[in-house]
């Protein structure tokens, strides 16, 4: 997808169910088969391998799939029941599901990991505690966030408020009553766009009660 491209998608935007239902997955700018490179760095590092794994706004489905590959109990959640219902076609060892992280209906303290790559910065400055609230919610004491966003220092795209670019005091800013900030990186998002954008990648624990 062409920077072209993607302007026009974000002036002809309808709706994530619409989107979905009428998009092939493969063009869409997120679009990435293997596991997020950061994520499998952290994954490996640390030899994480069990615990129930959530990968937020799952949309293609395929982070979750990649991540079931390991022994984690992997759930997908999205917001469009079309994402859903396509990513239910990829495997049956995932837990595919509709849910809005503003307004989930997920148990508390359910995950030891959360996966978001790419929804905290679609959120307004008004909903991010809001976020932050469902997510310390969901995850167990100690529980891991990691966090991809798209960073201020991308220039590439215009800041026209989709995704939002945040800057690595916002993102502490957000986050540090409610969890230890373990890292924030420098990175970037790889997909289908002729160039990937630059995104911090967070590592944010969740405080013990």
């Amino acid at each position: 997808m062409t920077e072209k491209e993607l302007e026009n998608f974000k002036e002809t935007f309808p709706g994530w169910d619409d989107y979905y239902k009428k998009t092939k997955v493969e063009v869409m700018p997120w679009y990435e088969k293997n596991l997020d490179h950061d994520l499998e760095n952290e994954i490996k590092t640390n030899n994480y391998n069990v615990g129930n794994f959530l990968d937020l706004g799952t949309g293609p489905g395929t982070q979750a799939l990649q991540l079931s590959k390991y022994d984690f109990n992997v759930t997908g959640t999205d917001i469009s029941q079309s994402a859903i219902n396509t990513a239910k076609k990829l495997s049956n060892d995932v837990n595919f599901l509709v849910d809005d992280i503003l307004d989930s209906k997920l148990v508390d303290k359910k995950f030891d990991f959360i996966f978001d790559r790419g929804i905290f910065h679609i959120f307004d400055v008004s909903q991010r505690p809001q976020y932050v609230k469902q997510i310390t919610r969901i995850l167990n004491d100690d529980g891991i966030l990691f966090l991809k966003c798209m960073s201020v220092v991308e220039k590439n795209l215009a800041d026209d408020g989709m995704p939002h670019k945040l800057s690595k005091q916002e993102i502490i800013d957000s986050f540090d009553v409610n969890f230890d900030i373990e890292k924030i990186i420098d990175s970037e998002f790889r997909g289908t766009l002729e160039f990937y954008p630059k995104s911090w990648f967070a590592v944010l624990k969740k405080k013990s009660n």
